[in-house]
């Protein structure tokens, strides 16, 4: 029904002309937010959205099964241990997830990064990354210490951990970050925007964001919904992704440390007593 509903809606808006926001990177939002009557869809802009949609879906798929490879694991095990499995992971969505995106938007004639959020901090940015991470840093020392997050974190499921392991782990969750936020809460969102609107665009966002959440359980499914919702509205107001890319890492980053901090079998080899 959701996407009968989104097919419908786009429908519409090619027809008959849509209004849609005016994202000017060069006003950086300081000016009240404002609508223009816009004409019949522009081919580049179906061209984005389909993009988005395929990434966001096949391309998670891809990443999915290669990185969940039986072949895959064993190989980089063998070579590298369990960090050198995880370290390929988030590579992998890096580039997926990133690096396609930003060749899209790169062909001749395409828009500009700014179009997708890529544009200079506002103000209200670091307001509300602030508060966001404080309150991800208070939910996330509790739900630390439960047995089902320590099942799953730290990720790299090493006992004894290295700073340079710590540091290197910590960048690759930086990379991969910014290529999933730069994903879901820029080329897809904004593309969305333009055609259907601000809070199809938004449902639309977050059951995909929902769903490629399903192989970590229930609990962090659930708990993607209100996320991505608040995420991209704040997206949509500050015309940026930064504080959905600041506050995912702070969640990250966050996690894995507090995880580490109490896991009963792991520790950091320099900070062992």
């Amino acid at each position: 029904m959701i996407f009968r509903f989104l097919f419908k809606n786009i429908l519409v808006k090619v027809d008959s002309g849509f209004i849609h926001r005016n994202f000017n990177a060069d006003s950086h939002f300081h000016n009240p937010i404002f609508f223009v009557m816009h004409p019949p869809l522009a081919t580049i802009d179906i061209f984005y959205f389909i993009s988005a949609i395929t990434i966001a879906t096949f391309g998670f798929l891809t990443y999915f099964f290669l990185s969940g490879s039986p072949v895959i694991k064993r190989m980089l095990k063998t070579a590298g241990g369990e960090s050198l499995d995880v370290l390929f992971q988030r590579f992998l969505g890096f580039l997926i997830f990133g690096i396609i995106p930003l060749i899209i938007i790169s062909f001749p004639g395409s828009k500009s990064m700014a179009d997708f959020g890529v544009i200079a901090p506002v103000p209200g940015t670091y307001y509300w990354t602030i508060f966001l991470s404080v309150v991800i840093l208070i939910i996330t020392w509790f739900n630390s210490r439960t047995p089902v997050n320590l099942e799953m974190y730290p990720q790299i499921r090493n006992n004894e951990w290295t700073v340079s392991l710590l540091i290197v782990s910590g960048v690759s969750w930086i990379a991969y970050l910014c290529a999933y936020e730069f994903l879901f809460r820029g080329f897809l969102l904004f593309s969305s925007l333009i055609l259907l609107g601000l809070w199809p665009a938004i449902i639309l966002n977050t059951a995909i964001y929902a769903l490629v959440h399903l192989p970590k359980g229930f609990k962090e499914t659930l708990g993607a919904i209100p996320l991505g919702v608040l995420l991209c509205y704040l997206t949509y107001l500050t015309g940026s992704i930064w504080i959905a890319v600041f506050t995912h890492i702070v969640m990250a980053l966050s996690n894995e440390w507090f995880s580490l901090r109490v896991h009963p079998q792991m520790y950091i080899k320099t900070l062992r007593k």
